[in-house]
């Protein structure tokens, strides 16, 4: 989360500069006017307010995935032929299916409202915070959450012999499990990331 104050620029430093050099001449208005067909009417508002116009707040929405939690069910093992098994352990097949439940704590942070704003601008700043930055904060919580939910895999193993067979089990049923769970991760954080960048400048010339 960060909060960037946007003080108006190249053009608003230029006025800044062109105000302590053309003190020392001339009327206000002749000096006003100068600065005004120098640098244009907004460039002088903001040097001679010496405050932003405007602001640009940002918040931040992060899932924490928890992995998946992984329940194999329905197990059944039989002979099976094929496997370059030695006799005293012979080819087994394992099939079943492995169920995976999903769940993502997702966090969202807001901005504060910057300091230094009048009481018009303060309001101006927390409508935006209500009614336009909130509503994209909760559009990437509710992308972050598709992650959520609960797949069914139906799987078939083979081994030589029980001990065999387990390992071949243990080692393919974390396999499945694991890659499952990153390319899940991977396409909530991109549905998220597709609503990205949101830039919306806060109009503070009240």
């Amino acid at each position: 989360m960060y909060v960037r104050k946007r003080p108006g620029g190249t053009a608003a430093r230029k006025a800044s500069g062109v105000v302590a050099r053309a003190v020392t001449g001339g009327t206000q208005y002749e000096r006003v006017l100068a600065l005004q067909q120098t640098v244009g009417n907004r460039a002088v508002s903001m040097a001679l307010r010496g405050g932003p116009v405007s602001v640009n707040l940002h918040g931040e929405t992060k899932g924490n995935y928890d992995g998946g939690t992984s329940v194999v069910s329905k197990p059944k093992v039989v002979r099976a032929k094929g496997c370059d098994c030695p006799d005293e352990d012979p080819c087994l097949r394992a099939t079943g299916t492995i169920a995976v439940t999903y769940h993502v704590d997702v966090d969202i942070r807001m901005p504060p409202v910057p300091d230094g704003l009048s009481e018009c601008q303060e309001r101006r700043a927390r409508s935006f915070l209500r009614d336009v930055l909130g509503p994209h904060e909760q559009d990437h919580a509710r992308r972050l959450r598709t992650y959520n939910g609960t797949t069914r895999r139906p799987y078939s193993i083979t081994g030589c012999g029980k001990a065999g067979l387990e390992t071949e089990m243990s080692t393919k049923l974390q396999e499945m499990h694991d890659t499952e769970a990153a390319d899940r991760a991977t396409a909530a954080d991109n549905h998220s990331a597709a609503i990205d960048p949101f830039v919306r400048p806060i109009d503070l010339d009240c």
